[in-house]
C-alpha cells in the first residue's frame, strides 16, 4: 500500500508542478521580487548559517510530519501538502528561470531538491497510507488506524527525518555556493 501511496504521491506532485509551472508564473515573479528584497539583510554568514539551518529543518520535519498525522483526516491533508508544495514549487521555478535563466533555476532547487522532495513524497505517501485505514475504518471494514498510524511515525521518524536534515544542511551550505558559481557572484 505505501507504493501505491508514494507513487499517487508523485503522480499528483508532478501534475501540480506542471501546472505551477505554466500557471503560477507572474504570482511568482511578483512574490520572488518582494522576498528577495525582504531577505537581501539575511545573507547567511557565520552564526546566522546555523540558525538557517534549524529553521529550514524544523519548518520541513513540522510539515512533513503534518502530513503523516493528519493523513487521519481521511488523507486529504497529505494530498492538499503535495499538492500546494508542487504548485509553489513550479512556479517558483518558473520566476527564476524566468529572471535568472534555467542553469541558475535547477541549481536554485537541485541540489538539496534530490533529497528533500522524496523525503516530502514518503511522508505524503506515509500520510495517505493512514488516511487509507481512516477509509477502512469509516466504512466500518477492519482497520488498524493506530497500529498504522504508529508504523508510519516509525517510518517518519527513520527516513523522512534524517533525509531533511541532510537537505536543510545542502540548502543552507552547498546550495548558495553553487548559485553563486552559476551566478557569477
Amino acid at each position: 500500500m505505501l507504493i501505491r501511496n508514494l507513487v499517487l504521491a508523485t503522480s499528483v506532485f508532478l501534475v501540480t508542478l506542471v501546472l505551477g509551472i505554466l500557471i503560477a508564473h507572474n504570482t511568482s515573479l511578483e512574490i520572488l521580487s518582494q522576498l528577495g528584497e525582504l531577505l537581501k539583510p539575511l545573507k547567511p554568514a557565520g552564526n546566522f548559517s546555523l540558525l538557517l539551518l534549524l529553521i529550514i529543518f524544523v519548518n520541513n520535519a513540522i510539515k512533513a510530519l503534518g502530513a503523516v498525522f493528519f493523513g487521519i483526516l481521511l488523507g486529504f491533508p497529505p494530498l492538499v501538502f503535495i499538492s500546494l508544495n508542487g504548485f509553489i514549487i513550479g512556479g517558483v521555478v518558473s520566476a527564476v528561470k524566468e529572471i535568472e535563466g534555467l542553469a541558475y533555476a535547477v541549481v536554485s532547487i537541485a541540489p538539496h531538491g534530490i533529497i528533500e522532495i522524496p523525503a516530502i513524497l514518503v511522508a505524503t505517501a506515509l500520510g495517505l497510507t493512514v488516511g487509507s485505514e481512516s477509509v477502512k475504518w469509516l466504512a466500518r471494514r477492519e482497520s488498524h488506524v493506530k497500529s498504522k498510524l504508529s508504523y508510519c511515525l516509525k517510518l517518519y521518524l527513520r527516513w523522512v527525518l534524517p533525509g531533511l536534515a541532510v537537505a536543510a544542511l545542502i540548502e543552507v551550505f552547498v546550495t548558495p555556493w553553487l548559485v553563486g558559481l552559476v551566478g557569477g557572484g
